[in-house]
């Protein structure tokens, strides 16, 4: 059963320090070891035995990591995996991190499209097509109170359709900063799961603190 965890919109999505570790940059504990965005399959014991890469390279994990995340049986989970070879058509995990999946939400169904600034350090379509993927750095913090907390997800505002019938999905980011201080930045990614866009094409509007970016791309053609 190929099931995937979804971060759907309002979904409350808490930014701690020490959970942006894997997406270190330098010379870190990862920085000379592979990474690849992945579909993380987990099996009857609820730990991860293999993962399809964004390229489609099938890679089985040994040793079976098991994670807090992804630990229901027979399911699939959008994942980041830093490994190195082990031989034998394996390879050893050395982390592995959730990546949420932002649910496409019709902005007319929400009373208001909250879209605090950020920072869109990157997007892309994976190689196969399949996702979407969004590098974000968020301003993050200690002292927002309880109830602070960001709120990341997509919503859709129109699709239109050209003369030669492609169907553009004009997508915008939902960020809402939720009363969390922004002391110091932290990078997340976010995976869009192309299907379930229902058009050709995107583009996609991100609230940044210079401006509001835009990003194409022709969902068709991967």
């Amino acid at each position: 059963m190929r099931v995937f965890r979804f971060l759907f919109l309002l979904a409350a999505l808490a930014l701690a320090a020490c959970e942006m570790d894997s997406y270190e940059k330098g010379t870190g504990g990862y920085s000379l070891l592979t990474a690849e965005f992945v579909e993380a399959h987990t099996g009857a014991r609820g730990t991860v035995d293999y993962v399809m890469t964004d390229a489609g390279e099938r890679l089985t994990l040994s040793p079976a990591p098991a994670t807090e995340w992804a630990s229901a049986p027979d399911t699939v989970y959008r994942a980041v995996l830093y490994y190195d070879r082990a031989g034998g058509g394996e390879v050893r995990p050395r982390a592995l991190s959730e990546v949420p999946v932002a649910a496409v939400q019709p902005s007319a169904s929400l009373d208001t499209v909250v879209t605090d600034p950020l920072e869109l350090e990157s997007a892309w379509l994976s190689a196969s097509g399949r996702w979407l993927n969004l590098g974000l750095v968020l301003m993050t913090g200690e002292g927002g109170g309880s109830g602070a907390r960001q709120t990341l997800g997509l919503v859709c505002d129109s699709v239109t359709a050209s003369p030669g019938g492609v169907r553009t999905a004009h997508l915008r980011l939902y960020h809402d900063q939720g009363g969390v201080p922004e002391y110091y930045s932290a990078k997340t990614y976010v995976s869009v799961a192309c299907g379930q866009v229902g058009a050709d094409s995107v583009v996609l509007g991100v609230e940044t603190y210079g401006g509001t970016v835009r990003r194409a791309f022709r969902l068709s053609e991967q």
